[in-house]
């Protein structure tokens, strides 16, 4: 398949890291791909680490995990928030279950680990993490990215052209679509890196009288 068949798709939650979400959105739609943005909602904005917005094209649960070609999952603190959603990690592993590629960067080893599906694969993360994903079973390489199958993993930002290239490499080696497509939105606007001002996080009560809170993103003066 040629990167411009593809249908991409790249997960996002707050306080991602902003290189390993946007740069392969960009780089991926320069080739032509499909690229949408998915998130534990649909039209959720999610704030990056840094305060830049990012507006999920499409819920998870809306998705049929046989018409990914490639499910990318970026770094920064995203993941810890990315696990707690059991539409997310369903579609991670559903993804992966059925041969599709997953490519996790960074923190993402947190999400293979909650998927199940580090447990007996050769993967690289971000090395504070090393333990995590030693404990879910993977085999840990100090490399700026690995390939195990149709797992593709890299460490930290300065890997993200490495990670990019190889999940090309592995894109030109699937036959075709993996599915009709019937699940996949519509062709459209997609998910865009133009903003006018930051977001930032806004943490709430969870109920009344709670000590839990929940995490949303907000723009900077509303």
């Amino acid at each position: 398949m040629k990167l411009g068949e593809a249908r991409i798709a790249v997960l996002a939650e707050n306080q991602y890291q902003e290189l390993e979400l946007w740069y392969p959105v960009l780089r991926f739609r320069e080739g032509g791909a499909d690229v949408i943005v998915v998130g534990p909602n649909a039209t959720r904005m999610y704030s990056s680490k840094l305060g830049i917005p990012v507006v999920s094209d499409v819920a998870a649960a809306a998705l049929g995990p046989e018409d990914i070609d490639v499910l990318v999952i970026p770094g920064g603190f995203a993941p810890e928030a990315m696990r707690k959603s059991a539409d997310m990690i369903g579609l991670v592993r559903k993804v992966n279950d059925g041969g599709g590629i997953v490519a996790a960067i960074c923190h993402a080893g947190w999400v293979l680990a909650s998927a199940g599906i580090a447990k007996g694969r050769q993967l690289t993360c971000v090395p504070v993490i090393r333990d995590d994903v030693l404990a879910a079973g993977a085999e840990y390489i100090d490399k700026p990215v690995v390939r195990d199958g149709n797992l593709i993993t890299s460490r930290l930002p300065n890997d993200v052209p490495v990670f990019c290239a190889e999940i090309i490499r592995a894109v030109s080696e699937l036959d075709g679509h993996r599915g009709s497509g019937a699940t996949w939105p519509a062709p459209g606007p997609r998910a865009s890196a133009v903003y006018d001002v930051p977001a930032r996080l806004v943490q709430a009560p969870a109920g009344r009288a709670t000590a839990n809170y929940t995490t949303t993103s907000a723009l900077v003066g509303s």
